[in-house]
């Protein structure tokens, strides 16, 4: 009997804690931290003083499933990311038919040093935007997926202007998910291509930490303001209406200045897919007459072309132009333009950002 109220006593005790907890908030259990604090060779200088000014955990050894292709979602996600390959530095060690010419300590260390000066010496340590890092880097020799990685992380990795690659498709420098990111070190490919790979990773990183702390909200209403019936919307329609054009008038571009005057930034491949931006002869004006000499638009924006697609978009593109446009080229933008310019400037480099860093010609922005 005395058994039988115990059992009794164990079973609503049971579910008495089941009720409770389905009604407490779920929490994280620290365990990715955790994780990566483990791992940290704290014996590299480097690593040791990137964990401590921005709690970053940079990992050249490394579980593929934990530390990168596990996520807390769908089978498909975790598919997605479990068929993406990131060797470990040390594969190439292991290959004698690849010549090194360094011991494993040495190019590790190399490779980690080449990250710090090439992307984390562009961040304020004192600054907001330590604190908005993503808690795991890990270091690879490579970065390759069968599959094409969709959605805002394949975008990111093709719009660049010093982009690798035109698809988020097979070879790659930088891949991130919501947790992880990873910067392919093959140092013999680095060699001669320092200034491209330096701000390729840095508009893939920073765009990651825009993304993922939704910077972009910070921004002022100015910079968006009026483009949410543009977004993702094809031009043309659009163009010809507000400009008043009949279909029996012949569209071959559309006019910059009308493009601008939306809040909208040429940024070179942020359209036309994988092409981006191309020059275009014109050889007719709209009413079909054959003009008499051709007009060249430069980097023109076809009636065809959508509108980017959102905010995030939006935000990078102009981040892509802060980056790669020099300082007669940023002064010649309407006045709107230049406005968003120096809004999107103040924000980051107000985080910790240093920009000029990166492109000197913004000090006309000051």
């Amino acid at each position: 009997m005395k058994k039988y109220i115990l059992l009794c006593m164990v079973l609503l005790g049971l579910t008495v804690a089941s009720c409770d907890s389905s009604e407490a908030p779920l929490s994280p259990s620290n365990s990715d931290k955790d994780r990566v604090e483990s791992q940290l060779d704290l014996s590299n200088p480097t690593i040791k003083k990137l964990y401590a000014d921005f709690n970053v955990g940079v990992l050249y050894e490394y579980d593929n499933v934990l530390d990168f292709a596990y996520v807390a979602s769908s089978s498909t996600q975790a598919e997605l990311w479990g068929g993406v390959e990131i060797p470990q530095i040390k594969t190439l060690f292991a290959d004698p038919s690849v010549s090194v010419g360094m011991s494993y300590k040495q190019y590790v260390n190399t490779a980690i040093e080449f990250l710090n000066t090439s992307l984390f010496s562009y961040f304020d340590p004192n600054g907001e935007i330590a604190t908005l890092m993503p808690p795991k880097v890990l270091i690879s020799e490579s970065v390759f997926s069968e599959s094409l990685i969709v959605g805002n992380t394949g975008d990111v990795l093709t719009t660049s202007e010093e982009r690798y690659k035109s698809t988020a498709q097979y070879g790659q420098r930088t891949i991130y998910n919501d947790h992880s990111i990873v910067f392919g070190l093959n140092l013999n490919e680095i060699d001669g291509d320092e200034d491209e790979y330096t701000k390729d990773n840095f508009y893939i990183f920073l765009s990651r930490i825009i993304s993922t702390h939704k910077l972009g909200d910070r921004l002022p209403n100015s910079f968006f303001a009026g483009k949410d019936v543009y977004y993702n919307q094809e031009m043309e329609p659009i163009y010809r209406e507000e400009q008043n054009l009949g279909e029996e008038k012949r569209v071959d571009v559309i006019d910059k200045n009308w493009f601008y005057s939306k809040g909208f930034i040429d940024a070179q491949y942020f359209y036309n897919g994988s092409s981006g931006l191309r020059s275009y002869n014109q050889y007719y004006d709209e009413d079909g007459n054959r003009l008499p000499t051709r007009i060249r638009h430069t980097k023109a924006i076809r009636p065809s072309y959508e509108f980017i697609s959102g905010k995030d978009q939006d935000v990078r593109s102009y981040l892509n132009e802060l980056m790669f446009r020099d300082a007669d080229e940023i002064s010649a933008f309407p006045q709107k333009i230049q406005d968003n310019l120096k809004a999107l400037y103040d924000l980051l480099t107000g985080l910790g950002v240093d920009l000029i860093a990166i492109n000197p010609e913004l000090s006309v922005l000051n």
